[in-house]
C-alpha cells in the first residue's frame, strides 16, 4: 500500500511539472541538466564561469511556475564530470535541449554563459525565441588588464583551495558583489564549497574556442534583453552596452544594487524581468 501511494505521489507531481534530473551523453562525456514546468514557452538557463547552476536555486520555483524550465552544469561544474578531451560547448548547449525535447527556446545566459548563449543563436537562430544576457561575455570581445588583474587577485587562493578567501576577495572587489549583500556571499560560499572543482577544473578545461561572434550580431534577428548590475566592472559594462549596438533592437537595462552576481544578490526581481521579457518579447 505505501509503495503504491508513493508511486501515485511521483506521479502527481511529475504531471503536475515537478523537477526532474537526468545526464545526457555528449561527446566523451555526460551532462547533468534538470527540467521542470509545463508552460507553452521554454526557458534554458546558463550558468556562468564561477559557480554551477545551483545558482539558480532561488529563481528556479519562480520560472518553473509558467514555463518549461531546462538548468544545467556545465562540464567540469557541478555534477557534470570534467571533459578528458577537447569537446564544443554550443554542441553540449544542443544536446541537452535535445534531451529535454526542447526544438526552440529562450536561453538565458549569464556571463560566459551569455556569450554562450549569443554563439547558439548565431549558429542555430531558427531554436532561439529569446536572448537574455546578464553580465554577458562576448566572443570577440577582448578582456583588459584591469579586468584580468582583479580576477587574479580574486582567484589567487583558490590554488591552496581556500575558497573562504575567495569569495571575500570578490566581496571586497565591489563588482562580483554589490556590498552589503550577505545572503548572496554566504550562498556562493556555500556552492564553492559543495563543488570546488568548479573554479578548478578551469585550468585545465580542454573547451574548444570558436571565432569571434562580433561580426554576426548585427544580423540576429532575435528578441535580447540585455541585464547589467550597477556595480559590474567596467569590462562587462562595455560589453553590455557593444552587444546593445550590435544586436538589432535589443535592450539594455541596468539593475541598482547589483554586481556581476545578481542572480545571487536578486534572484526574484531577475526571474521577474525574465518570465516578463520571454512572455511579452520586448
Amino acid at each position: 500500500m505505501i509503495g503504491r501511494m508513493m508511486v501515485l505521489a511521483c506521479s502527481l507531481a511529475l504531471m503536475a511539472g515537478a523537477a526532474r534530473a537526468e545526464m545526457v551523453d555528449v561527446d566523451g562525456g555526460q551532462i547533468y541538466y534538470e527540467t521542470c514546468g509545463k508552460g507553452a514557452q521554454a526557458i534554458v538557463l546558463i550558468h556562468d564561469g564561477v559557480i554551477n547552476s545551483a545558482s539558480f536555486d532561488d529563481m528556479w520555483p519562480i520560472l518553473c511556475r509558467d514555463f518549461r524550465v531546462v538548468r544545467y552544469d556545465r562540464r567540469g561544474y557541478g555534477r557534470s564530470p570534467a571533459a578528458k578531451a577537447p569537446y564544443s560547448a554550443q554542441d553540449d548547449l544542443a544536446a541537452v535541449m535535445a534531451a529535454a525535447k526542447m526544438d526552440h527556446a529562450s536561453l538565458v545566459g549569464f556571463s560566459f554563459g551569455g556569450g554562450l548563449a549569443v554563439s547558439y543563436a548565431v549558429r542555430h537562430p531558427d531554436q532561439v525565441d529569446r536572448l537574455v544576457l546578464s553580465g554577458t561575455v562576448l566572443n570577440g570581445f577582448q578582456p583588459t588588464k584591469n579586468f584580468g588583474d582583479h580576477v587574479t587577485r580574486i582567484m589567487m587562493p583558490m590554488i591552496i583551495g581556500d575558497m573562504d578567501s575567495v569569495v571575500a576577495n570578490a566581496e571586497k572587489s565591489g563588482w562580483v558583489m554589490a556590498p552589503g549583500h550577505a545572503e548572496a556571499k554566504a550562498r556562493a560560499l556555500a556552492i564553492l564549497k559543495a563543488s570546488p572543482q568548479d573554479l578548478r577544473h578551469q585550468m585545465r578545461d580542454p573547451i574548444k574556442g570558436w571565432t569571434s561572434d562580433l561580426p554576426h550580431l548585427s544580423s540576429l534577428q532575435v528578441p535580447t534583453l540585455i541585464m547589467t548590475g550597477d556595480h559590474d566592472i567596467a569590462d562587462n559594462q562595455a560589453t553590455s552596452g557593444a552587444a546593445q549596438a550590435l544586436i538589432p533592437g535589443s535592450r539594455r537595462i541596468v539593475i541598482d544594487d547589483a554586481g556581476h552576481l545578481m542572480q545571487l544578490e536578486h534572484p526574484k526581481e531577475v526571474a521577474d524581468l525574465i518570465a516578463d521579457f520571454v512572455r511579452k518579447g520586448r
